[in-house]
């Protein structure tokens, strides 16, 4: 590894690539079912927003002399250009596109949930798992809040929404989006290896997320 990147890099690299992930697989599956008219909006994706990460190691990808500028402009990237397919996908082919997106968004959280490396032997290590996986924006955006910690759950809020600028910037179906996000999160709390439960409300401008014990 170069001598200028850090573990949270790293992490934060492994989390974008997760994500695009994500997105071919939903790609194939539509692929499968709608043939060459699937492809042609991911081409359009790619040419708009962007080209996917290749399956190379960071260093040999990274702007050595812009790391946080680089990283920030592969979320933009992803985030963009996975709303734009989703919601094309969902406008042409409707309730089959929802399920088949669902389905990858559940398949990938339950196979995350699944990693031994996870620790879950505290709400509070859940989250901090959750976070291992899913994007939410750079670091330095501190885009949650932990506002209450204990042996039974942990809370953590979140003010505005670290994506809507991309899902905006993608023509993305916000509702949508935030519906599969939700999902995914909830899938992935709810399917460790101990038994716990996730809630979101909403409060205004303010989400509140609580992870609790079973």
């Amino acid at each position: 590894m170069s001598t200028f990147l850090a573990p949270i890099h790293t992490w934060l690299f492994g989390k974008i690539k997760l994500a695009q992930d994500l997105e071919k697989e939903i790609v194939k599956l539509h692929h499968e079912k709608y043939k060459e008219e699937a492809l042609k909006i991911q081409k359009e994706a790619v040419y708009i927003y962007g080209e996917y990460i290749k399956d190379k190691p960071l260093e040999d990808l990274i702007d050595i002399g812009n790391i946080h500028g680089w990283l920030q402009q592969q979320i933009k990237i992803v985030e963009s250009r996975s709303s734009y397919i989703i919601t094309k996908y969902y406008e042409l082919y409707k309730e089959e596109s929802k399920s088949i997106t669902e389905n990858a968004y559940i398949s990938q959280a339950k196979k995350c949930a699944n990693n031994e490396s996870n620790k879950i032997d505290s709400p509070e290590n859940v989250y901090i798992s959750l976070n291992n996986y899913i994007l939410s924006g750079m670091p330095c955006d501190r885009a949650n809040s932990l506002t209450q910690r204990n042996d039974d759950c942990v809370v953590y809020e979140q003010q505005g929404c670290i994506h809507k600028a991309n899902y905006e910037l993608g023509k993305g179906n916000l509702q949508y989006l935030y519906e599969l996000r939700d999902l995914w999160v909830k899938t992935f709390v709810e399917s460790l290896a101990i038994k716990y439960f996730y809630q979101k409300v909403k409060n205004k401008d303010i989400t509140i997320n609580t992870i609790k014990r079973g």
